[in-house]
């Protein structure tokens, strides 16, 4: 194992709750473990922050060992990239290997070293960048994922429409650019115009901007020809994703992937059983283990192609977290909050 120190920075969750008040402490002393038998360790490059890892720091992310055992004291953040500085025996991976590391439930992404097991690693290509890497997991795939999802089970035969809330975010600027790629047409749904021409100059084919629409659902059928969407991705919840879902045509499939106003859809009983629609939720810790491993190779060579291309807001380094917070808090976010770690 190459030389290490033997202490490092970690942002550990000590109660669950505000990130803004508490919830969050920042660790300088925080011990770098060492690898067993098949496992590896990771110098961390850069880690994501995410919606989902606001809801473990808050204690309600069920995709996290801790939060549903109600156990705080432990790193969070969900997805990253780094390079193996250290192996335990039975490896074959090589020091100096740029990988992702698949953290699961177990999380720990916001801290300088962490170990994960080997067959937990993706190697990167060494023509992708470690900040793009960084984000492989957690946007890219839930975008292939849910498009996967609609082209099997949405009527798009003879309608191409999909709509999506919260536009705007990481995701949401790499669902215009597949779906565009999958000759499928967005309605892009946002709260301010802020980012409108943003998405217009990625592809978008309609922007919906809910402070200037008295009523998004007619809007988005106007749109559509009075037809309706064949799908609707929602990660919002509440009047704009209940807008949505009242947007579909017959047949219509809704998946909802996020709950970012912290309210249920209202769904009309006429809606679902007249127009036939279906009304499904989208998880990525579910959808990705039924899946081959080319799904991964697919997105690094998207990655390659540029036909994804993830939009990065601000990189902040550990120490500045509450200011990385506020920063994704920020209703005009335009991409995504990384943290640089060594």
């Amino acid at each position: 194992m190459t030389s290490v120190p033997s202490s490092q920075k970690a942002l550990e969750v000590v109660q669950f709750g505000d990130p803004l008040k508490g919830a969050l402490k920042l660790n300088k002393e925080a011990p770098v473990p060492k690898p067993g038998d098949g496992q590896v360790l990771v110098e961390m490059k850069y880690a994501c922050l995410n919606p989902a890892d606001v809801f473990t720091v808050q204690g309600i992310y069920p995709g996290v060992k801790n939060v549903t055992e109600k156990k705080p004291g432990f790193v969070a953040g969900l997805e990253g990239s780094g390079k193996v500085v250290g192996t335990g025996s039975g490896c074959s991976l090589k020091i100096g290997s740029r990988v992702v590391p698949l953290l699961g439930e177990k999380a720990g992404s916001w801290q300088q070293y962490l170990v994960v097991n080997e067959k937990q690693c993706i190697p990167v290509p060494d023509d992708v960048d470690d900040a793009t890497a960084a984000q492989l997991f957690v946007n890219p795939l839930t975008v292939v994922g849910m498009l996967d999802e609609i082209q099997q089970n949405a009527p798009i035969k003879d309608n191409p429409w999909i709509v999506q809330s919260a536009a705007n975010s990481t995701l949401g600027r790499m669902f215009i650019q597949l779906a565009k790629k999958r000759g499928l047409k967005t309605i892009n749904v946002i709260r301010t115009s802020a980012t409108k021409q943003e998405l217009v100059q990625l592809g978008a084919d309609e922007v919906v901007v809910v402070s200037e629409e008295s009523d998004v659902t007619k809007k988005i059928l106007q749109i559509t020809g009075g037809k309706g969407a064949a799908a609707v991705v929602d990660a919002v919840g509440g009047e704009i994703g209940t807008a949505c879902c009242s947007s579909l045509a017959k047949g219509g499939l809704f998946q909802g992937y996020g709950l970012q106003s912290g309210q249920p859809i209202q769904v009309s009983n006429s809606d679902l059983i007249f127009k036939d629609i279906v009304i499904r939720g989208f998880w990525l810790a579910i959808w990705f283990p039924k899946q081959s491993s080319s799904v991964v190779q697919e997105v690094f060579d998207m990655f390659r192609k540029k036909e994804l291309v993830p939009h990065i807001q601000k990189i902040f380094e550990l120490e500045d977290y509450l200011e990385a917070f506020k920063a994704q808090f920020s209703p005009d976010r335009r991409g995504k909050i990384l943290f640089k770690l060594t």
